[in-house]
């Protein structure tokens, strides 16, 4: 990318005012520094009629100039690879896909051949059409993705143009980086120092550049408006990666407060992860299972560390979106779920299907325009309705279930007839395994998602077909509720404690003791210490967050009763309002934890 701009004399221009901005936190942490603003410098690219002899000639400078970013990025994801994993190397590998693909360069060729110009316009030009396809959609992740045609579309112009590529790695003092946006490519050559923290006006929470980030423990705000216009080169930054703001020129006294709030998140954490291999037993012994939510296998490292007991929930959507225009072999699937098998042996692994809407596949496998696609076809509907992909994924999971102890779950069933349509395939599946002599565990347990209040109401019904539930509360929560929680006009009303969504949970918990199946929870809820309490009441005994919420959980259940629990939940569920229990629950767990949540009181 170009080098960073010397807009504005430093210290003249520089603003005093203490000033705040709110944006997304995608990479927890704390990071305070000078900013530097990176600002995206399009190359001035002009249309350039050229002969039709020289037509093949232009045609074949492009093609040498695909070669060339093939092959950096193939090197690069032979770096990526070596230090930080295979996971975050395939987003480079499938940006060499992208290079090649008919939908990109075939257009771009075949725009040079008929309208007779230079290859880059003809690259100008494709791109914008791309991006300007992927930004329509409504859908997170296919929107995140214009990215990383940008990335493509900059490398392989900077080879047609003969242009040095600079990158942010030449960068040699301590900054926090302010951009309008950053592709993967810029961000995984962050080294940990000098560059210690991210801010970027676009992304999104599943964008790479977020994953990278992430991974690289920066952290990193994103979505703030305007960022590199209200913020000058040089002034001071505070990024707040827990909150998802940022501090411009702040007081000593803010800069002390927040270097006094690492230092407490870092005496929190340590203090709480001394509980790390100590069962999460409550004080009147009830046995509570914490699991972690992964997506990427480089996170069992963390899971680990945080002392989750197996893998509560895999989401395999990364495996698409890493491939993404292409879909993962069953090779490539039955290498990742067996590699997750063994590493979390002996402890359980439970493995989601495909969990994207419709317009997260490539446009090759969608056949039609999904006009609601939080209520269209989406998770295992779109499976169903395009087998062969849905059959790629089931046999590798069905011949990983050799290796380790798999459990498939179903994401997305709003009834008995879904069930048992997804498996009757996977009888058939398991016939032609037979035949070819492969093996697989034939005592495989197949569950589902609880996140359609349908499949809540009749969980009794699904219970007697099920080998155990996960209740998804992101999804329940949206559908029970009837809101968009993105929708930032009615996300107010998105309410984890609302009377009918804990008399749902009550019930599949209950409905799952009775079948005697297991009942675990997954979503969001799961990980906040502050509902544990009620939850714990209502009966639940798995519960699967992401891996450093476990100690706090941890800390939550190791120092409550099941009885008093049980009071606190039996009590909001006479409440009336979603408020009403909020501060009931909240005064509860005050008079438990009189210290906070990390100090367990004597």
């Amino acid at each position: 990318m170009p080098p960073p701009t010397d807009r504005a004399a430093k210290s003249s221009t520089t603003r005093s005012d203490v000033r705040t901005y709110k944006g997304i936190g995608v990479s927890p942490g704390i990071a305070i520094g000078r900013a530097l603003i990176i600002e995206t410098r399009v190359a001035s690219i002009y249309r350039v009629p050229i002969r039709e002899e020289d037509v093949q000639s232009e045609v074949t400078r492009f093609l040498e100039a695909l070669d060339k970013t093939r092959e950096e990025l193939l090197e690069l994801k032979q770096k990526v690879s070596r230090s930080m994993g295979e996971e975050y190397a395939s987003i480079f590998e499938a940006h060499a896909m992208i290079v090649t693909d008919a939908s990109f360069a075939d257009k771009v060729a075949q725009k040079i051949e008929f309208e007779q110009v230079n290859a880059e316009w003809a690259l100008s030009e494709v791109e914008e059409e791309l991006q300007a396809r992927f930004q329509s959609f409504d859908d997170e992740y296919l929107r995140d993705r214009v990215a990383d045609i940008k990335d493509v579309s900059e490398r392989v112009l900077v080879n047609l143009q003969g242009i040095a590529h600079h990158d942010l790695s030449e960068i040699k003092h301590d900054v926090i980086i302010i951009a309008d946006d950053l592709t993967p490519s810029d961000t995984v050559h962050f080294n940990r120092r000098p560059i210690v923290g991210l801010v970027t006006e676009g992304g999104g929470r599943t964008s790479h550049t977020s994953i990278i980030a992430k991974s690289l423990f920066m952290p990193a705000v994103i979505g703030v408006p305007r960022v590199t216009k209200v913020v000058d080169n040089d002034e001071t930054i505070i990024v707040d990666g827990y909150e998802g703001i940022i501090i411009v020129n702040p007081t000593p006294a803010l800069i002390e407060e927040y270097l006094s709030r690492t230092t407490r998140h870092a005496e929190a954490e340590k203090k709480l992860l001394e509980n790390r291999d100590v069962p999460a037993v409550t004080r009147d012994s009830i046995r509570i299972s914490l699991q972690a939510n992964i997506e990427l296998p480089e996170e069992l490292d963390d899971a680990v560390k945080f002392g989750a007991e197996g893998i509560g929930l895999y989401r395999s959507e990364f495996l698409y979106i890493s491939k993404s225009p292409l879909l993962p072999t069953e090779e490539e699937h039955f290498n990742t779920y067996r590699m997750l098998a063994e590493a979390v042996a002996p402890n359980w692994c439970v493995i989601r299907t495909f969990d994207l809407g419709g317009k997260k596949l490539a446009r090759e496998v969608m056949g039609s325009k999904e006009d609601n696609p939080v209520l269209g076809l989406r998770a295992l509907r779109l499976c169903m309705k395009h087998r062969d992909m849905f059959k790629t994924q089931l046999r590798a999971l069905l011949r990983a279930s050799a290796f380790g102890k798999i459990k498939i779950m179903f994401p997305l069933v709003s009834g008995v007839q879904e069930l048992r349509q997804v498996k009757t395939l996977i009888r058939e599946i398991r016939n032609e395994l037979d035949i070819e002599g492969i093996a697989y565990n034939k005592e495989l347990q197949i569950g589902i998602m609880i996140e359609v209040p349908s499949a809540a109401i009749i969980a009794d019904v699904l219970a007697t077909e099920s080998d155990f539930f996960a209740i998804g509360t992101n999804d329940l929560i949206q559908y029970c509720l009837a809101i968009d929680r993105s929708n930032e006009n009615v996300s107010y009303l998105y309410e984890p404690l609302h009377p009918a969504l804990l008399r749902l949970i009550k019930g599949v918990i209950d409905a799952g003791k009775r079948a005697g199946i297991q009942v675990s929870m997954c979503g969001e809820m799961a990980a906040d210490p502050i509902y544990a309490t009620v939850l714990i009441g209502l009966g639940l005994e798995i519960f699967s967050m992401n891996p450093s919420s476990i100690p706090i959980v941890k800390n939550v259940v190791r120092a409550v009763r099941y009885r008093d629990c049980k009071r606190i939940a039996d009590t909001a569920l006479l409440k009336k309002t979603a408020q009403e229990i909020e501060e009931y629950v909240i005064e509860s767990v005050a008079m438990r934890f009189p210290e906070g949540l990390v100090n367990k009181p004597e």
